[in-house]
């Protein structure tokens, strides 16, 4: 979606820093609640964790169901629903994966590491084209009312109230400001050590003809992940191409625009996951490899998310760490941070300052 140039609004009630699904559900969410929205990226909308996204799309959160957000995915379909998005989401379950003796059947029976891999259990989850609903999530910002203002970076937070923000254009006044910035997040808020991001790392096969599909086991077209280690997910995409993720890349002063895929620690991860991928099934020692990367991602101490203000700064509404669910789990966060400071619901308990 190309959007049209936009200054930033000298003041709104309602800012929102990163322009991902989180901040996007928000400022729709706050747009059609009659509040004047700014949503305010630091590059293009989608530029961090929900553009470089697999797709796969789970229930709940990492660590398993929390107040307010045990049916994420019923929201999710609402919302796309209401709000006319085509993004391709498809709710029918994802494989957990397990790693069996030999001996075992079962899809998709890939061997891995001396052990085959079956099904052990279906959960709930499913598929969808994360541009198209970033692109569907801002056009309803903009139709709402709101404004997205791209190539523009949030300096420093002056708690107020009201809260100033400083941005690498100018300055913004907003009565109220919620933080979408999950692996980016100890940018702007550097004291919040309880978030770790670092990159998930992912490889994208080229197109596979149906029949190769189906004979490994795909043919379903269900997104995966192993819940034993090694760990390994993915999903195969409508155009035949399969993603496989595993891995993780971390820089230790945590700033991931110093990690290079291409190089070092992360190269050498994504190498092996290569090399594993090859050896699942015969058809696939040969298979081409499209694209790698690496997407950013954040974990809290206990796999908990964040929605909670700041001690500091009560009127900034922090969000995020998400760890691996953070497509119908970030979106729901989004709108129930909106819903928050619209004086609809409270936080839930698990939501403490920090």
């Amino acid at each position: 979606m190309s959007l049209p140039s936009t200054e930033p609004p000298r003041s709104c009630d309602l800012a929102v820093v990163g322009a991902g699904l989180t901040g996007l559900a928000c400022g729709v969410v706050g747009a059609r609640r009659g509040f004047s929205v700014a949503v305010l990226e630091a590059g293009r909308v989608g530029a961090g964790s929900s553009g470089r996204t697999g797709g796969v799309v789970l229930e709940e959160t990492a660590a398993g169901p929390l107040e307010g957000v045990t049916a994420c995915l019923p929201a999710l379909g609402q919302t796309v629903r209401a709000l006319g998005i085509e993004c391709d989401l498809r709710i029918g379950g994802c494989w957990e994966l397990v790693h069996k003796a030999d001996r075992e059947s079962g899809e998709p029976g890939w061997m891995d590491g001396g052990k085959r891999v079956v099904v052990g259990e279906v959960v709930p989850g499913g598929t969808l084209d994360p541009g198209r609903l970033l692109s569907g999530l801002a056009r309803a910002v903009i139709d709402a009312g709101g404004s997205i203002v791209e190539g523009s970076a949030v300096r420093a937070i002056h708690p107020g109230p009201p809260v100033t923000l400083e941005l690498s254009r100018g300055t913004l006044v907003a009565q109220h400001v919620v933080l979408a910035l999950n692996a980016f997040t100890q940018n702007l808020v550097p004291e919040l050590e309880e978030i770790h991001p670092a990159l998930t790392l992912a490889l994208c096969t080229e197109p596979l003809d149906p029949e190769t599909i189906s004979a490994i086991g795909l043919g379903q077209g269900t997104p995966f992940y192993t819940a034993d280690l090694p760990y390994l997910w993915g999903s195969p995409l409508p155009d035949g191409r399969v993603i496989f993720g595993s891995g993780l890349a971390f820089d230790p002063s945590d700033d991931l625009s110093r990690i290079d895929v291409r190089e070092g620690d992360a190269a050498a991860v994504l190498g092996s996951l290569e090399e594993r991928v090859r050896r699942l099934h015969p058809l696939l020692v040969d298979v081409r490899i499209s694209t790698r990367w690496g997407g950013p991602v954040a974990f809290s101490r206990d796999r908990r998310p964040f929605l909670a203000p700041l001690t500091r700064a009560p009127h900034v509404l922090v969000t995020g760490a998400y760890a691996g669910h953070g497509i119908a789990l970030g979106v729901r966060i989004g709108e129930l941070a909106a819903e928050w400071i619209a004086g609809e619901v409270q936080l839930p308990p698990w939501a403490q300052e920090v």
